[in-house]
């Protein structure tokens, strides 16, 4: 066995029993408190969390089947299996079963073996030799391991992968201080916490409870209602892109593209970090590299940048999707590990991840705001960025939480170069891979990684959900006029001349720059995008009412007319008694 990193003490092992994390909603901090050996109690410290890579080589074995046998290892909770040439694809199966640290094995689980490649060759400064691998999984912490490769049978043309290697890693833990109440604080120097106890990390409210913050204006002739739709066809692929910090929050011009010539394959720029133009969408709220702790020292290069960002990529990361989400940052820090350390990759390969509570984590290192050069869909790595959804989605689909998340970086990262998230784009292959190299393919603007790669990658119900996440992204959906205050009679509100107007709307409020209330088809007031009423006063008379909502990126969406009656004397509707 070889190890890298720092190793486990077994006197840790029975502490996670006793370890509870608290987090508050919205931030990234955590609490954990526990207690150690001597009785006392014993907290998370601040600093760096160091990780670890125990690696086992397979036996040597005939061409068809190798297993490793049940042995205890150091402690890890992600596993993966790698091969020395990072062009095989592996045509069988590996197994993998698992001991939980103070529990029973697990059954047998296979891995994802779709070979993502990574960067294109020479794109960059790896921390050691590229190797072919697996998806790593995440098992939870674990001290045992027994695995099983075998290649597909048939003819015997199929053969295992030379130099197969086992995966262990550790995401690790900060160290422990002594919680000792209000006298001084005391770190333990060496003492890790069980890889269990991670980021309490939750899900932020999503909108801010809407308020009727109107500003009255003189009515224009304004009588616009909803903007041309570009054509949705769904076809290919789409390169991946980079995380960004949060940019001014201004509205923007509507973007003039719906497709894209095709842009050049040119290799990225290294450093310095290139200057980028405003963006009209809000950054979303992301959980930063220091927020889930990234090792940065096994990190040996700086990043590369392209000069824009033309396509987003969706991705999963094939790994087990019964995770908690207290337990997502150290997912993360492992994928880290695994794409460094055992792919051979300078960072991790994508630019943003998301876990099934809708939290979104920073990716690769350069900057949110950045384009930043990932090393996620093989072939269309520059000027591209992409997300990684944690979790498999083959026969179900993420969460509406996950899909407002990921439709609101795909808006920042190409709304930032005003690019449509609805709209077509020309990219060309950099290598051979399902397409030529140099290659020209029309693809959505936001993409599937199959549709640039030969993977099923991001798996069938999340790639079937992706025209619903470009629609987020682009547009106005699910807008309605909720009710008027008033009488009704029929379809016909009457008021007497002051009311309130409701509306609702599927679009989340980060993503909608205003809302215009038209009368007559003109408009009378405009709202923030986060409100979702109004008071209206109109004159004496027969008026027609709808909502307007302004997407930031320009697109329009409009209710339909409503009649409204302005009267002084508002009749009484409904039965009346009768004289005699």
């Amino acid at each position: 066995m070889r190890l890298t990193g720092i190793r486990w003490s077994r006197r840790t092992a029975g502490v996670g029993a006793g370890l509870v994390a608290t987090a508050v909603a919205g931030t990234v901090g955590l609490v954990v408190v526990g207690l150690g050996e001597d009785g006392a109690e014993w907290a998370a410290a601040e600093g760096p969390v160091t990780t670890a890579l125990h690696t086992v080589d397979f036996p040597t074995a005939d061409d068809r089947e190798v297993a490793i046998a049940q042995r205890e290892t150091d402690r890890f909770a992600m596993v993966g299996v790698t091969w020395a040439n990072p062009k095989i694809d592996f045509e069988g199966s590996i197994s993998v079963r698992t001991r939980a640290v103070g529990g029973g094995w697990s059954g047998w689980l296979p891995l994802d073996l779709d070979n993502h490649f990574g960067p294109e060759p020479g794109a960059e400064a790896t921390s050691g030799k590229a190797r072919g691998g697996t998806d790593p999984l995440w098992v939870g912490p674990s001290d045992a391991v027994e695995v099983r490769a075998k290649t597909a049978g048939g003819n015997g043309s199929h053969r295992l992968p030379a130099g197969l290697r086992l995966e262990l890693v550790d995401p690790g833990q900060p160290k422990r201080r002594k919680a000792a109440g209000a006298g001084a604080v005391h770190v333990r120097p060496e003492r890790l916490q069980p890889v269990a106890e991670v980021q309490a990390l939750e899900p932020t409210s999503t909108d801010p409870a809407p308020t009727d913050t109107t500003t009255t204006e003189p009515a224009p002739t304004d009588t616009t209602t909803t903007a041309p739709a570009p054509t949705d066809t769904a076809t290919t692929t789409a390169p991946v892109e980079t995380t960004a910090p949060a940019p001014a929050d201004t509205t923007a011009p509507a973007p003039a593209t719906t497709s894209a010539p095709a842009p050049t394959t040119s290799s990225p720029t290294v450093s310095p970090s290139p200057s980028t133009p405003p963006n009209p969408i809000p950054a979303p709220k992301v959980v930063t590299r220091a927020g889930w702790k990234a090792d940065e020292s096994i990190v040996l290069s700086p990043p590369t940048y392209g000069t824009t960002v033309n396509a987003f990529f969706v991705h999963h990361t094939a790994g087990t999707s019964t995770y908690s989400c207290t337990d997502s940052a150290a997912i993360v820090r492992g994928i880290e590990v695994y794409h460094v350390k055992s792919n051979g990759w300078n960072d991790i390969g994508y630019n943003f991840l998301v876990d099934k509570c809708g939290v979104i984590f920073e990716g690769r290192k350069g900057g949110i705001d950045k384009p930043v050069t990932g090393a996620h869909t093989y072939g269309f790595n520059t000027n591209t960025a992409a997300i990684a959804v944690l979790g498999t989605y083959i026969t179900s689909g993420a969460p509406t939480v996950v899909q407002d998340a990921v439709a609101h970086v795909a808006a920042y990262k190409l709304g930032q170069y005003g690019n449509d998230p609805y709209g077509k784009v020309s990219l060309v292959s950099a290598v051979d891979g399902k397409y030529d190299q140099g290659q020209s393919v029309v693809m959505n603007r936001i993409s599937g990684h199959r549709d640039a790669v030969a993977t099923e990658c991001p798996g069938d119900s999340l790639y079937a959900q992706l025209s619903g996440i470009r629609t987020r992204a682009a547009k106005v959906s699910g807008l309605a006029l909720a009710g008027l205050t008033g009488r009704k009679s029929g379809t016909t509100y009457h008021t007497r001349g002051t009311f309130t107007a409701s509306w609702s709307v599927g679009t989340a409020s980060h993503l909608i720059n205003s809302f215009e209330v038209l009368v007559d088809g003109k408009v009378l007031l405009t709202t923030a995008g986060t409100a979702r009423s109004a008071t209206v006063t109109v004159t004496p008379g027969a008026h027609t009412l709808q909502i307007r909502a302004v997407h930031r990126l320009g697109w329009t969406d409009t209710t339909t007319a409503q009649s409204v009656i302005g009267d002084a004397a508002q009749p009484t509707i409904g039965t009346q008694r009768k004289t005699r």
